[in-house]
């Protein structure tokens, strides 16, 4: 300690001989190092401070003492971080010493494009706080001198000043590597930050004011009227970034104090919103005026997405958005070119009303949604790109004719105007885009909507119009639904047969699914069915019969809606109702019939009962019936049925009495039984089927006579409901898909053309349309599900890696992730976890990694997952448990399908298989275990994790690719994998701040340590701007450092 004292005034004493001298910062410096050990910098002895202390005694500065300080910081004797530091110490000397105060900026711009340390990491981030609190001493200087410039005599000196900071603050902020030094010290200091903001809207503040004095009537202090004079007095300055260097080739401009001040604070407010150069990248829009993502996204909303929140699939809107650098005109032609086309891309009429509602009622909201989150890259307004984008979807006229053709109406004529509702048109732009649709228009329409229908004919409207006046029709159903009808069933029964008329139910529930309603409907069936099912203490007969037909007539339409829009919307509310619990157990699905061991099990003596009843042609009674036990005694009925009939017992004609029997009660008994037929075929062989099947004809067929007393309230509808109802559960397998006569014009796979033919022809065909077709995704669904996802997602790399021409690739790319919008969240991590860790470790595969297939390769990788993160966002942020965009037959998966084939009850499928081995702990491919070697998740990463977030199957597979591009990194051998890297990297901080902060905090330290250390050019910037927001201090530390390192190299 008596050393450090002892130099100190050594070297004080040394300043002041060099002073008296006179000597040159030359010859102090040499006598300077004889006092000054090896290797130590001058910041341990304060050298700066000391020298400004001298610089400063008297009014004026000295100007020897600040050649040497000027001298030690080009020798870098004294740290960048030490001089700033003393440098902001100077709080009033603004106004104090306004002399000094110019020679202070004098120095500090001198250092402001050199900014560099050769220190630690934490020594780097001490230098961009320094940096930024020497930004607010000048912030802090401006506030001053407006405040005190009417009391002060010097006022063009403090003018003066006031222009040399203005002008320091713009070279700043001209510099990118100046703005994320202080982004980085933004993050790490906020109070700074915040204090910056405040001393900012103070100088507004003050300029405000001291503008307002100076009008014509208003009263002025002395000197004010002379400040707001010298504000506002022109100056010429150059676009040379040296202020005092006057080029001739200089192209000058003319500001005045005021705007230039007004002008460097907003650039420094606009380091807060600092965002990674992209660059320039050739899309599908340009190269085929179509975008295949969205036309597959938007296919996969209205086909199996119908019912689910718009935010998540705004999202991956936006989504795509950045990384394709769409613009947002074309975003809303894509959405409605796709909507068109899959209008008239119809085979199945239960998908018309999905399709119909998807277009006029869902479409606009997404366009509405989609303005509320304006593009940032994209400055027009934004009422121009509605008009722009309709504008441009007109001159589709021959898609628009076979859509009016196909569907009876005019389809402008039906979405105009909705969008004209919510404000994204106004009612002129309307009527011009109708005019000129009507010239175009070449199809013929029988009845057109205006509006002004005559009531005497409803069955003529198209179903467009039904399906937009449905919207608001469910609204008021759902109002009616929340009366009290405990007292006065009636009534209830009255409202929904009333909806069972023709197809008004299917309309009804369009419009709510679409509307994000269906849910909350279908808790008011299960409830009154619930209710039906209890019986009264005093029930008469026509009561009693009217708490049937609710029950039967509940029972049916929550089954038409769990077959339409999958079985979530009536499970979703996590009730233990007879109706959630039946259709767990029991109704068969897209997957299939469900296990006969899931069916309830019932007292055979209350089954003896009813079947004996039903034997005797004596009639089922109605009154004190519980019709949840009738329910769950089907199965037996049939099961004995069964029995008797293949020992000979009984006979065609008897079975067929028994069935008509239960058809004329209630149209839910023969469902129930059908179900249980349909799981009792499915598990026996093929040759014990033809008594099975021959009774499943029995029902399905109509009745050839009557029994009993028929429950005939509402009995068409019921009987018609039933049998959509019934048709539909026999096409759910293939056992009993030919009863259903299902569908001839669903695609399927050639028989005889190998899968990996028709993976790369259909790969091809969407390359060459630019679009895909119902037909398409179709068959790449059963692509998926015929090979499982490794096989796909093998095959789609290989058809990348085929390609040589850029071109070509930016296409396959985007066909790529358009194609992986199936299943995006398996494919994506079977890509990282088994595709790309065998190409990294395969030598022979390095050829598949060289530019420019490797950089298409790294693009496709880094949408995939940013794709998945954005779809796990939005699920939390919905609160949504459902697995995003998953195909299959006609709606997505639920999460409860997921973790049903990861566990180890299905082991006999096929995809599940492969997604159990992909997420089994442990199970690394022995290519890529030689470069990961064992991977461990306590430390090491930008961002610690809690082992329970690791565990997860998607941050697990992110680590395990990170690690594996840290061995890579590590590798002595350069080459293509580490162009490879590089690209993922430099993929990687183009996602925009969330994306990529959500990828890098997993990043192993050493691998970013690397990184930083081989990169250069541009891309170190974005990667150490993208680095630095990870919310950590040991991210920030390595980004300063690697900062440091680039500005020591030599800036761009």
């Amino acid at each position: 300690m008596e050393t450090i004292q002892q130099r100190c005034l050594s070297m004080k004493e040394l300043l002041l001989k060099a002073w008296r001298e006179r000597w040159t910062d030359v010859q102090w410096s040499t006598q300077m190092k004889q006092i000054l050990p090896p290797g130590v910098s001058g910041d341990n002895y304060k050298l700066a401070d000391m020298i400004l202390t001298q610089a400063f005694v008297g009014p004026n500065p000295n100007s020897l003492m600040l050649s040497y300080l000027k001298h030690v910081i080009v020798s870098q004797v004294v740290s960048h971080s030490a001089v700033f530091n003393s440098i902001s110490d100077h709080d009033t000397i603004c106004i104090t010493r306004p002399y000094c105060m110019k020679s202070l900026m004098e120095i500090f711009s001198g250092c402001v494009n050199k900014i560099n340390c050769q220190g630690s990491m934490e020594d780097c981030l001490n230098l961009c706080q320094s940096f930024l609190q020497v930004i607010q001493w000048l912030l802090h200087s401006i506030a001053l001198i407006l405040e005190k410039m009417p009391e002060l005599r010097d006022l063009q000196v403090m003018a003066t000043n006031l222009d040399i900071i203005s002008e320091i603050l713009r070279i700043t902020c001209m510099s990118r590597v100046n703005k994320i030094f202080l982004f980085i010290a933004k993050l790490e200091d906020e109070g700074t930050w915040t204090e910056m903001e405040e001393t900012i809207d103070s100088i507004k503040v003050t300029l405000s004011a001291t503008q307002s004095q100076s009008q014509p009537g208003q009263q002025t202090r002395g000197g004010s009227s002379q400040v707001d004079q010298l504000l506002n007095a022109p100056r010429t300055t150059y676009s040379n970034q040296n202020a005092n260097k006057k080029d001739k080739g200089d192209r000058a401009t003319t500001e005045s104090i005021r705007e230039r001040l007004e002008r460097s604070l907003t650039d420094v407010l606009k380091i807060a919103q600092l965002e990674t150069n992209h660059t320039a990248y050739t899309n599908t829009i340009e190269l085929k005026s179509m975008s295949t993502s969205i036309g597959i996204m938007t296919f996969m909303e209205a086909a199996l997405n119908v019912t689910s929140d718009l935010q998540p699939f705004v999202d991956q809107l936006l989504l795509v958005e950045q990384l394709q650098d769409l613009p947002r005109a074309s975003i809303y032609l894509e959405l409605c070119h796709a909507s068109l086309l899959g209008l008239i891309d119809l085979s199945d009429p239960s998908d018309e009303l999905k399709w119909l509602a998807f277009t006029f009622i869902k479409l606009p909201l997404i366009l509405t949604r989609l303005k509320q989150n304006p593009s940032l890259s994209d400055s027009t307004d934004v009422n121009t790109h509605f008009l722009s984008c309709f504008e441009q979807l007109l001159r589709f006229n021959v898609l628009i004719d076979r859509a009016d053709t196909k569907h009876n109406c005019d389809c402008m004529q039906q979405l105009l105007p909705q969008c004209c509702k919510l404000g994204l048109l106004t009612e002129t732009q309307v009527r011009e885009l109708l005019a000129s649709r009507s010239v175009t228009r070449k199809a013929s329409i029988q009845c057109r909507s205006t509006g002004h229908v005559s009531h005497d004919s409803p069955p003529q409207l198209p179903n467009a119009t039904l399906v937009i006046r449905a919207e608001t029709t469910s609204t008021s159903i759902l109002k009616n639904m929340d009366m009290d009808y405990s007292k006065n069933p009636d009534d209830l029964l009255g409202v929904l047969g009333h909806m069972m008329s023709g197809k008004s139910f299917e309309l009804i529930i369009a419009a709510l699914a679409t509307t994000g309603k269906l849910k909350k409907f279908t808790a008011k069936l299960i409830k009154f069915n619930e209710q039906a099912c209890k019986q009264t203490l005093v029930e008469v007969s026509k009561g009693s019969q009217v708490r049937a037909a609710l029950f039967d007539i509940s029972f049916l339409m929550l089954c038409h809606i769990a077959q339409l829009y999958g079985t979530e919307m009536v499970t979703s509310n996590g009730g233990d109702s007879l109706f959630e619990t039946w259709v767990q157990q029991c109704l068969p699905d897209d997957n299939g019939a469900k296990p006969l061991g899931s069916f309830p099990a019932i007292d055979p003596a209350k089954g003896d009962i009813l079947l004996g009843q039903y034997n005797s042609s004596m009639d089922l009674k109605t009154m004190q019936t519980r019709w949840n036990e009738v329910i769950d005694t089907m199965p037996y009925i049939m099961q004995e049925v069964l029995f008797a009939w293949e020992n000979g017992a009984i006979n065609v004609d008897q079975i067929q009495k028994l069935v008509d029997s239960l058809k004329s009660k209630l149209c839910c008994l023969p469902i129930c039984c059908v179900a249980w037929l349909c799981s009792h075929i499915a598990v026996i062989a093929s040759t014990e089927r033809n008594r099975p099947l021959s009774l499943l004809q029995i029902i399905c067929s109509p009745s050839t006579s009557q029994f009993g007393v028929p429950l005939q309230i509402y009995d068409n509808e019921r009987n018609a409901m039933m049998k959509i109802i019934i048709k539909k559960m026999c096409s759910s397998s293939t056992s009993t898909n030919t009863l259903a006569h299902a569908n001839k014009d669903v695609p399927t796979l050639p028989l005889t053309t190998p899968s990996t033919q028709v993976l790369s022809s259909i790969f091809r065909e969407i390359m060459d349309k630019g679009c895909v077709d119902r037909r398409t995704l179709s068959l790449v669904d059963q692509l998926i599900n015929c090979g499982g996802v490794l096989w796909f997602c093998r095959g789609v790399v290989l058809e990348i890696c085929s390609l040589h021409c850029k071109n070509e690739l930016t296409m396959a790319v985007e066909v790529a992730f358009a194609m992986f919008q199936v299943d995006i969240e398996q494919l994506t991590l079977t890509l990282i976890r088994k595709v790309l860790p065998r190409i990294l470790a395969d030598p022979l595969n390095f050829e598949k990694l060289s530019n420019p297939r490797g950089h298409a390769l790294a693009k496709l990788t880094v949408w995939c997952i940013a794709a998945t993160l954005t779809s796990h966002t939005s699920s939390r942020d919905t609160k949504s448990k459902e697995s995003p965009f998953r195909m299959l037959r006609g709606r997505k998966r639920s999460r409860g399908d997921l973790d049903r084939e990861d566990s180890s009850v299905l082991k006999d499928e096929v995809r599940p298989s492969k997604i159990r081995r992909l997420l089994s702990p442990g199970d690394e491919d022995g290519s890529g275990s030689n470069l990961t070697g064992s991977v461990s998740y306590s430390t090491g990463f930008l961002v610690a994790q809690t082992q329970q977030q690791l565990n997860e199957p998607f941050p697990k597979a992110i680590v395990s690719l990170l690690q594996l591009c840290s061995s890579v990194m590590c590798s002595s051998m350069i080459g293509p994998r580490t162009e490879f890297v590089i690209s993922l990297m430099i993929e990687i901080t183009q996602c925009g701040e969330h994306i990529s902060s959500g990828i890098l905090q997993f990043a192993p330290i050493t691998m970013m340590t690397q990184m930083l250390n081989t990169s250069s050019g541009p891309h170190l910037l974005d990667l150490a701007l993208a680095v630095g927001r990870v919310d950590s201090i040991v991210a920030r530390r390595l980004a300063a450092k690697a900062l440091c390192q680039y500005s020591k190299s030599g800036r761009l």
